[in-house]
């Protein structure tokens, strides 16, 4: 070997390795940058579910709480769009289907259906914040057992069935 492969056998050596360590890093960003954007999809997409259901729970009072509304309803429609185009697969399936039957928790049925969509959604995060029970998630969403929880009248009849906002 003559002594100038010496010195130009580890230089090639040492740039590749440096071009492999660029490359997993930047890569590994991008992979963390894309689950940050799909967990705060997820999240504010159940805050403002969740402010929307406060909201509806009682009557208006006023214009302060048109305003909040307004606000919470484009929350959900941008946290919906970025679920679209992070969420995992069936976190977006299960919420199609869930929308496409009325964006209402008018019922037993459809407040274990949201809980199970949250479910998904918990389970689609890296890392995995490890396993809750149903029973749990549900009573964390709605302070209520799921057994417990009422139809609540007012924004939960047939005509707000197809409200988009949520």
């Amino acid at each position: 070997m003559n002594s100038t492969s010496l010195y130009w056998v580890p230089a090639v050596i040492a740039a590749i390795v440096s071009i492999a360590i660029v490359f997993l890093s930047r890569r590994s960003e991008t992979k963390k940058h894309l689950e940050s954007l799909r967990t705060d999809a997820y999240v504010d997409f159940i805050r403002g579910v969740a402010g929307l259901a406060v909201l509806q729970s009682h009557s208006p009072e006023g214009e302060k709480d048109y305003l909040r509304g307004v606000e919470l309803t484009a929350l959900v429609a941008d946290a919906k769009a970025r679920i679209a185009l992070y969420g995992g697969e069936s976190v977006v399936s299960s919420l199609a289907t869930f929308l496409r039957a009325g964006a209402v928790l008018d019922s037993t049925e459809r407040a274990t259906e949201f809980t199970a969509i949250c479910q998904k959604m918990r389970n689609d995060t890296r890392p995995r914040p490890g396993n809750i029970s149903d029973h749990d998630a549900h009573f964390l969403l709605f302070g209520l057992d799921m057994e417990g929880h009422p139809t609540v009248a007012g924004c939960r009849n047939s005509e707000n069935r197809s409200n988009p906002g949520v």
